[in-house]
């Protein structure tokens, strides 16, 4: 591979996947820019790389039938020791989520890791809209949780009351919106959705089961260190700074065929942490471990090829424009322009090995909402850009700013750099900043909403009650950023969206939103749009969600680039592929000979 990308290497922390931080601003502020990185060194060249296929995109193996492993133990090791186990409060946490939500416990519906779609699990038979507020759940008949207790609709009761109060700290809320349960039957349930839940059956995958009479009789703190759930893997114990251990559960339910509903091959699963990636990766490489999660960007090179396999964070990086006060990324053309201006597959070659996917939008195919078109990686065509910048009377005076908080994901500052200089290299004008976490959480919240709302607070009215009239958001518009603490208009990061584009729509595209920099409600303009289709179910609306997901991606509203990948090493005789999220599940693997 001809690599064409020369800059400066910037070392930078690496983490565990978490999104994006690039921002497009405004010039000005307090903070003076930083000097930016000899662009010259960058030669960005008009002949596309070739974009390798990464792990994440493959189809999970299923499981063969009648095949055996030739191990029935497998040692897992992460960067670091979870910080509970208790399924009701751990949802947001990947590191969580895949020990505990992806091996002891079944939820009511579950997303397929070779294509994401929303299948039974072994607690649900089948599910049906009954109006538009209600989902009903069939469950699935001789079920019981790890401990004995069985498996029914006044069973998950409790649990459900947890997840979906409005008041639950347990982060499901974030998903699923405020429900209440009730059981219609030995083994039917309910779903009431508080504001109508047209997608509740792929939210439920966030919806997860404590034994109830074990979930009533513990402390709080012990329910932090343990979890009895009805999936494929137990609890056994929890070595406070060393382990934790599961076994497979024997009284295990499976579903159909399903590879991911079978009976574990793998018996006995301890979980380790380090906090060095070269060192989780140096336990595969002496068989100390057989799975080494997150071992990064930087030390994939220390193991032979055979031993890597990347999947996806579920989240992308992608860089937010201000549309709405910036005079230049007011401009569409010229948003257009940057896109074309970026070599993203040589990017992800020279930065990433070639082991992640370019995006054109901040959602997946697939997902509700997303279409092939609306999904498709923009053309690198750094002439065409010249041109619409030509067209959209750019004025390179309107210098532009990447914000970058630095330490937070791999290669980051190295990817702004490279965006710094493919920029340069069309004409555009942009400068590249480091700034403090505190600094960039302050600047993500200075959007229309937040504009909105001081405007109503000054006029003594509660922006949580009195809905803003168009005058107020045109007041907003007028205002601009000039109370953020930088004085620089920002936006805000955006992630892919595994489930539906209405979330990301609520986020970044309504005028309510705290963060938009996308406002517009002018009429039959974005805000117009975006009530019918969030109402909407069904095949309306995937319609409604993809005129808006074409709207992002024509009008170029974020600067999508690529998928974040997650790296693991890997004991090459171990059979398993990555999901396209990073939940683990050792059901799934088994050992060759």
């Amino acid at each position: 591979m001809k690599y064409l990308l020369k800059i400066n290497t910037v070392r930078v922390l690496v983490g565990v996947a978490a999104m994006f931080t690039l921002m497009l601003v405004a010039c000005g502020g307090a903070d003076a820019p930083a000097t930016p990185p000899a662009a010259a060194q960058l030669q960005p060249t008009a002949t596309p790389i070739p974009q390798a296929t990464p792990t994440a995109a493959a189809t999970a193996t299923p499981l063969p039938s009648g095949v055996t492993s030739a191990r029935d133990s497998i040692t897992l090791v992460v960067p670091e020791e979870p910080i509970g186990l208790n399924s009701l409060g751990t949802i947001g946490a990947a590191l969580n989520a895949s020990i505990t939500r992806a091996n002891l416990q079944d939820a009511l519906t579950w997303q397929s890791g070779d294509d994401l779609r929303i299948v039974p699990t072994s607690g649900t038979e089948s599910w049906e809209q009954v109006d538009s507020d209600t989902w009903r759940f069939q469950l699935r008949k001789g079920v019981k949780f790890h401990n004995g207790e069985p498996w029914n609709a006044q069973a998950a009761l409790p649990s459900l009351a947890s997840v979906g109060s409005a008041t639950s700290e347990g982060g499901s809320i974030n998903y699923t919106g405020a429900f209440d349960a009730e059981a219609v039957g030995e083994y039917t349930i309910d779903i009431n959705c508080e504001d109508g839940c047209p997608i509740f059956p792929s939210a439920s995958f966030f919806v997860n089961f404590e034994a109830p009479a074990w979930l009533a009789d513990t402390s709080e703190e012990e329910r932090v260190r343990q979890s009895i759930g009805f999936g494929p893997y137990k609890h056994v114990d929890w070595k406070p700074g060393v382990s934790i251990t599961q076994e497979a559960y024997d009284g295990y339910v499976t579903v159909g065929d399903h590879f991911e509903f079978q009976k574990p091959f793998i018996k006995n699963v301890p979980w380790l942490w380090r906090g060095e990636t070269v060192v989780i990766a140096a336990m595969v490489q002496t068989a100390e471990a057989d799975i080494g999660w997150d071992i990064g960007v930087d030390t994939i090179g220390s193991l032979p090829p055979n031993m890597i396999k990347s999947g996806s964070s579920a989240e992308s990086y992608a860089l937010t424009t201000n549309t709405i006060w910036h005079p230049e990324l007011k401009k569409k053309k010229v948003r257009q322009a940057m896109v074309h201006a970026i070599n993203c597959a040589e990017m992800v070659e020279f930065l990433y090995s070639g082991y992640t996917t370019c995006r054109g939008n901040i959602i997946w195919p697939g997902i509700i909402g997303a279409s092939e078109r609306n999904t498709a990686p923009y053309k690198f065509d750094p002439e065409l850009a010249r041109q619409l910048l030509k067209e959209a009377n750019y004025n390179p005076e309107n210098k532009m700013t990447i914000v970058s908080r630095g330490t937070r994901i791999p290669k980051q500052l190295e990817v702004a750099e490279s965006l710094q200089a493919f920029w340069i290299n069309v004409g555009i004008n942009v400068d590249f900043r480091v700034v403090e976490p505190s600094i960039r959480s302050a600047l993500t919240k200075c959007g229309v909403g937040k504009a909105v709302q001081e405007i109503l607070e000054a006029a003594g009215k509660d922006p949580k009650v009195d809905k803003p009239t168009n005058a107020d958001f045109q007041a907003a518009l007028d205002k601009g950023g000039a109370d953020c603490p930088t004085g620089d208009l920002i936006g805000n990061q955006p992630s892919n969206e595994t489930l539906d584009f209405g979330r990301q729509v609520r986020y970044y595209m309504n005028c309510f939103a705290i963060r938009s920099l996308i406002c517009d409600p002018s009429s039959g303009g974005i805000q117009d749009q975006i009530a019918p289709a969030l109402s909407a179910s069904g095949d309306e609306r995937q319609r409604l969600l993809e005129a808006l997901a074409d709207r992002f991606h024509d009008d170029v509203l974020f600067i999508p680039l690529f998928d974040l990948p997650v790296f693991y090493a890997v004991n090459p005789k171990l059979n398993w592929e990555p999901r396209l999220d990073p939940n683990v599940r050792v059901s799934t693997m088994w050992f060759s000979k």
